[in-house]
């Protein structure tokens, strides 16, 4: 059982690629191993007041996260995302340390995904 990871949307995904499993655990994996990556440039971006970029490199997060099932890590991030298109710069910071947990969490869930859960 993956209680972080809503499988719904990981067997939606599965189902809109063709239905192979094993093509979605190659978009899991490509995920993972980007995500700590992306939540690094969050931390950047966020020090370096660059609401452009971290608006940009959020956004990229909030989708795969939606689209992977990782649906506490999309929402963050979307809210990240509205704070930086809103000029919101003081909200930027506490947010981004709300996404790592989050993100660590979808990890710790995807480390525990086997391909018959999806």
């Amino acid at each position: 059982m993956n209680d972080v990871l809503d499988l719904d949307a990981l067997r939606h995904l599965r189902a809109v690629i063709g239905g192979s499993t094993d093509d979605l655990m190659e978009l899991v994996e490509e995920f993972v191993a980007t995500l700590p990556r992306q939540i690094e440039d969050m931390r950047v971006q966020s020090k370096n007041g660059d609401l452009t970029a971290l608006r940009i490199t959020t956004h990229s997060c909030k989708s795969n996260a939606r689209d992977l099932g990782a649906l506490d890590l999309s929402s963050l991030c979307a809210e990240l995302e509205m704070a930086c298109a809103a000029g919101q710069a003081m909200r930027v910071e506490p947010l981004v340390k709300e996404i790592e947990p989050a993100a660590q969490a979808a990890l710790d869930g995807y480390a525990r995904l086997e391909p018959a859960d999806v």
